[in-house]
């Protein structure tokens, strides 16, 4: 247990000090704003307040737990640095020499994400402006990093704290954007590819699409017999998650009402995790988000409690509130489409902070790591290089007993990505202690 005082209880600095010591560091801790009871325990106990008045441990506050509207602003660290950059620097004879409690804020709430900024031409927040990206610490939990040391510095002042570990998990997810290339689609699209493919002299895809409507087992993309196999040989958790949404440019999948469609839905539902894939459309209409998740949960027949947008679009706040007003529990979208790393900074599941309403949410947000089309399609990595940089971040999960989180889609475990599904595989194999 240890004690925290700041001259100011706030909702912000709450959530900044549970993310701390009970989410990260699995410890007890005790937050007062009562300066005479502070001095008199005999608890460890630290003081984060804006000057210090002879305290053991002080770490400088800066203004923005003390804060309840929203306004722009861009913390800066030095360059250089070892281990992490180090935001919201504070005044050399504190603890810390940097505000820990603002940075993990500013971070785990994504403060930088609500600014009006330059967006990808799918309106995304770019990978490559954020703060973690410029200073290049996007590729370690940084968050992670900086509460580790934190809580070894607090352990040699009061030996008697015990801050232990998470346990490491790894976490296989598929989403399905398109279930198969050619079953189930409807008549109106499977004549028009037809002629389309007949026009371009592509006899061998005019075949294989005359076989999968007679039987999708032969659909190229129904390779989920596979995925299944591979995850349960090496023993892995899988979750899937499927788009449901309305036919659009970007929304691929059949309807949710033809029958072969829900029949592979609902059996996959049977031994794995089904979440919502909010199409790319509920990104504009977020009310089509309600919709969605009513649909997936009336073909599974099972409750919808997690969710990760398509082509990961996602609005804040909107998008999270929408998720807590339709019952889904657990947001896996934290992750940019053109580089991989730790969107969040952390690798831990957490609760959201939602920074208009200036309240912690029951939203629990996991981080995602890796995703092939990232390595493979931005990234321009070939499988053997694709590897190397998701073991590399895995080695940062394992550190801090994190939650590594991969994402790939059933369309990639085709023959023609044999060497992708070999980077899988070893992906797998790699997964455990």
């Amino acid at each position: 247990m240890i004690l925290v005082y700041s001259h100011t209880i706030t909702n912000r600095l709450i959530y900044a000090v549970d993310l701390i010591f009970k989410t990260v560091l699995n410890s007890q801790y005790q937050i007062t704003e009562d300066e005479i009871f502070f001095r008199e325990s005999n608890l460890p106990k630290l003081a984060y307040t804006n000057k210090n008045e002879g305290y053991q441990v002080f770490v400088s506050s800066a203004s923005l737990l003390f804060e309840s509207g929203f306004k722009p602003q861009y913390p800066v660290a030095e360059k250089k640095y070892v281990g992490f950059s180090k935001f919201f620097s504070s005044q050399s004879n504190d603890f810390l020499g940097y505000d820990i409690f603002s940075m993990v804020f500013y971070f785990a709430t994504r403060y930088e994400e609500y600014m009006i900024s330059e967006l990808d031409y799918h309106e995304r927040f770019k990978a490559e402006n954020s703060l973690a990206y410029n200073y290049g610490c996007l590729q370690i939990p940084f968050l992670n990093t900086a509460i580790a040391e934190f809580g070894d510095k607090l352990m040699k002042i009061y030996p008697a704290l015990n801050f232990s570990q998470r346990k490491y998990n790894f976490l296989s997810t598929i989403d399905i954007d398109n279930a198969f290339a050619f079953a189930h689609k409807g008549f109106k699209r499977n004549v028009g590819g037809f002629l389309k493919d007949a026009c371009a002299l592509k006899l061998s895809q005019m075949f294989r699409r005359i076989q999968a409507n007679i039987n999708d087992e032969n659909d190229a993309y129904n390779t989920f017999k596979e995925i299944n196999r591979l995850t349960q040989d090496s023993r892995t958790a899988l979750h899937y998650f499927a788009l449901i949404g309305d036919y659009s440019t970007y929304d691929k999948n059949p309807s949710f009402l033809k029958p072969g469609f829900r029949k592979l839905l609902k059996s996959l539902s049977v031994n794995y995790p089904m979440g919502l894939h909010p199409s790319y459309q509920s990104f504009q209409s977020i009310e089509k988000i309600e919709l969605e998740v009513k649909r997936l949960e009336d073909v599974i027949e099972k409750k919808v409690t997690s969710a990760r947008c398509h082509f990961l679009r996602i609005k804040f706040p909107e998008t999270y509130r929408a998720f807590i007003e339709h019952g889904i529990t657990d947001d896996y979208t934290m992750i940019y489409a053109s580089q991989s790393g730790f969107r969040t900074g952390l690798c831990v599941p957490y609760q959201w902070f939602d920074l208009q309403k200036n309240e912690a949410t029951h939203l629990t947000i996991h981080t995602s790591v890796i995703m092939e089309g990232t390595l493979r399609d931005y990234n321009k990595l070939s499988s053997e290089n694709a590897k190397h940089t998701a073991l590399t971040l895995m080695e940062e999960v394992k550190k801090y007993g994190g939650e590594f989180i991969s994402i790939f889609h059933n369309d990639s475990f085709v023959a023609e990505q044999k060497e992708w599904i070999a980077m899988y595989i070893h992906l797998l194999q790699n997964s455990k202690f």
